[in-house]
């Protein structure tokens, strides 16, 4: 698959590191031609910095409108791409105010927790609420945590997220028919995040699942996409040879369905962004 094409890039907008303009001068210093902000239900990347189209065109880049969506399919939290959609499209945008009001009250509710259970300020508002972030999110605070030396790793900290700032404001997530079905609507064309880690991590047979959603409208699944974490080496990909593996048992199931077959990183930085492009590999945050 071409190199030169990363779909699947995060900025600060969500749960990434960088501006937009800044993953924008690494993909042009990286050699990428396409690539899209894939942000979780955000679509700031493409209204917070002017007219961002116009910007990358400058940069010899074709963006593509982009984003990640949470969806639910069988009891399982699973991730839905969408690309080409008009961003103005009012019921996405209905849905996106919906999802990220719910998920600010969920994280300042949490926040608080955590600086009560501590008896200081671990998180900082002022650092987790930036005037372009529009979906605050779990990560913001592990990460706050961590960076005081309070947790050993990032799963460690989740955990104990998850137990001692329980709060009872759920996010609902569109029925993964639903959500493919909004992304077309818009113009656009679903495409399924990251499937490995379905194959991997939870009961669903994958097979099962592209029969059922490729007459639904999906139009395609992430095949190129960094499973081996060298740093945190994950128990189903250890090694590359998993990862190749995985892949392509993807591109068989792609041709197989007649979906088309997409590439991404999944970088939240301008270092692994660069990282993937050079054919290296990067440490994915999986939220």
């Amino acid at each position: 698959m071409d190199n030169k094409i990363d779909l699947h890039l995060h900025t600060l907008v969500s749960d990434g590191h960088a501006t937009p303009l800044e993953m924008l001068a690494a993909a042009q210093a990286a050699g990428l031609k396409q690539v899209s902000f894939t942000d979780h239900d955000a679509l700031g990347a493409y209204r917070h910095w002017g007219d961002l189209f116009a910007r990358a065109g400058e940069l010899g880049i074709d963006l593509i409108s982009g984003i990640e969506l949470d969806t639910n399919y069988r009891d399982e939290e699973l991730h839905l791409l969408g690309y080409g959609f008009r961003i103005d499209d009012k019921a996405l945008n209905e849905r996106l105010r919906l999802v990220q009001g719910l998920r600010r009250q969920r994280v300042l509710r949490q926040l608080e927790d955590i600086n009560r259970y501590f008896g200081r300020k671990v998180v900082d508002r002022k650092k987790v609420i930036l005037p372009q972030r529009d979906s605050l999110m779990k990560p913001h605070l592990v990460h706050a945590m961590l960076d005081e030396g309070l947790f050993p790793d990032y799963r460690e900290a989740a955990r104990w997220l998850s137990v001692n700032a329980q709060v009872p404001i759920h996010v609902p997530k569109l029925p993964m028919a639903d959500a493919i079905r909004m992304i077309v609507q818009a113009g656009g064309e679903a495409v399924l995040a990251h499937p490995g880690y379905i194959v991997a991590e939870t009961p669903i047979g994958l097979d099962e699942m592209l029969a059922e959603l490729a007459p639904l409208g999906l139009a395609g699944i992430e095949v190129d996409y960094p499973y081996y974490q060298e740093k945190e080496p994950a128990p189903a990909f250890p090694d590359r040879e998993a990862e190749s593996a995985m892949v392509e048992r993807l591109r068989a199931l792609a041709d197989r369905f007649r979906l088309k077959k997409t590439r991404g990183s999944d970088a939240h930085d301008v270092e692994a962004l660069m990282k993937y492009a050079a054919g290296d590999s990067v440490s994915v945050s999986k939220t």
